[in-house]
């Protein structure tokens, strides 16, 4: 818990110094802006439930994996990065605080996304079923640290990471069903689809918002967490792998 503070102000510092980690929070409602205005210009009411969870959904992908390539990047550029290595802590372990605290800031595009539907479109979004909402929030935001703790793995591991931030994302979020569900696409895109926790995160949010009652709530819940524990104890695993290697090659703050 004392790491996870200590990670929390250092984060929270590192925010405020350099705005970029906050470019998520300022594009979010300019997107649901977007999602929404062609919502009412195509009049698809039906629709209502993607154009709100598709901006949310971006949003905390994106900036988890910012936070996470950045951690690393900046951390080089910063000259902290040795001395997180050296520190007696395990670095799986202040990577994964930082991560985490970072994507429960992410959490705030839901009030960001709401106000656009109030106060900008004079929609007050309906949750028929709040419980099962929240719980698939929170199974979100867990599997998104996770996978973003291994993405910080490969970044440790690469001269930068820019490049897999720049083409990781919108695949991602496509065969996640962020945009349009998952049954939507071709048929061959599913089986690649539902190893991306995004996938049944989408569609549990999406019946969440719906009138129709939700069905294997415990299931599909089980799924997000199991997807997103097994990318972070992966990401845990070769994290560790990956720091003792550019230890023994002394290429820890090469860039």
């Amino acid at each position: 818990m004392s790491l996870l503070v200590a990670a929390g102000r250092f984060q929270g510092r590192l925010v405020l110094t350099h705005r970029d980690y906050l470019i998520d929070l300022v594009r979010t409602p300019l997107l649901a802006a977007v999602f929404l205005l062609l919502i009412r210009h195509n009049e698809r009411p039906d629709l209502l439930a993607n154009g709100l969870l598709a901006p949310v959904l971006m949003g905390v992908w994106s900036m988890a994996m910012l936070i996470s390539g950045e951690v690393v990047d900046n951390d080089r550029w910063l000259g902290t990065l040795e001395l997180q290595i050296a520190a007696p802590v395990d670095f799986a372990r202040v990577v994964l605080s930082r991560v985490w605290v970072s994507t429960t800031i992410s959490l705030l595009t839901v009030l960001e996304v709401a106000a656009v539907a109030i106060l900008g479109f004079g929609t007050v979004p309906h949750v028929p079923h709040p419980g099962v909402f929240a719980v698939a929030l929170l199974a979100t935001a867990v599997a998104t640290a996770g996978t973003a703790t291994l993405m910080a793995a490969l970044f440790v591991a690469t001269r930068t990471a820019r490049t897999f931030q720049n083409s990781l994302s919108y695949p991602v979020l496509l065969l996640g069903g962020v945009f349009t569900p998952l049954d939507r696409l071709p048929e061959w895109t599913h089986p690649v689809g539902r190893l991306i926790y995004l996938s049944w995160s989408s569609d549990l949010l999406r019946d969440a918002l719906g009138p129709a009652a939700v069905t294997s709530v415990a299931w599909r819940t089980g799924v997000i967490l199991g997807l997103g524990l097994l990318t972070g104890a992966g990401g845990w695993f070769l994290l560790g792998r990956v720091v003792r290697l550019v230890r023994e090659n002394g290429t820890v703050g090469l860039r």
